[in-house]
């Protein structure tokens, strides 16, 4: 009988410990959801009006938004339109196609919004486009 026992003290173990790679895994997890809440939390807060047949995706373009206390932001950053027209301008010099994404607060009167559009048509850009939350039915 002791013999028996040396022989399955020598076996080779077979069995995989994945409790580390589990703890890795979940460490990457709290990193990824701390991480994205800060970037959240840099994005502008603009309520964008809802149509039921928006696009998906919009093309490669600046961004033009106007929040609700009618503040300018050209592609993230605080602009009145005057820079906002000459950015846009030197854009179009190098690319006649430039295209810009259009978003304002919903709550915003219509003589805003077609003060952005203005400002865009003014610079010499041809192409733009109204950014909308697409609507579920």
């Amino acid at each position: 009988m002791a013999s028996q026992s040396r022989q399955d003290d020598d076996d080779i173990m077979a069995g995989i410990n994945i409790t580390p790679l589990v703890d890795i895994f979940l460490v990457l997890l709290i990193i990824f959801m701390i991480t994205s809440s800060v970037i959240d939390q840099q994005e502008l807060k603009i309520n964008l009006p809802r149509a039921a047949h928006a696009g998906s995706e919009a093309p490669r373009a600046s961004g033009l938004v106007m929040d609700k206390q009618r503040n300018l932001f050209l592609d993230g950053t605080p602009s009145d339109s005057a820079h906002v027209i000459a950015e846009l301008r030197r854009a179009v010099a190098v690319d006649p196609e430039h295209q810009v994404l259009i978003a304002a607060d919903q709550d915003l009167a219509y003589r805003d919004v077609v003060r952005i559009i203005d400002i865009v048509r003014g610079s010499g850009v041809v192409r733009y486009a109204l950014k909308v939350v697409r609507q579920r039915p």
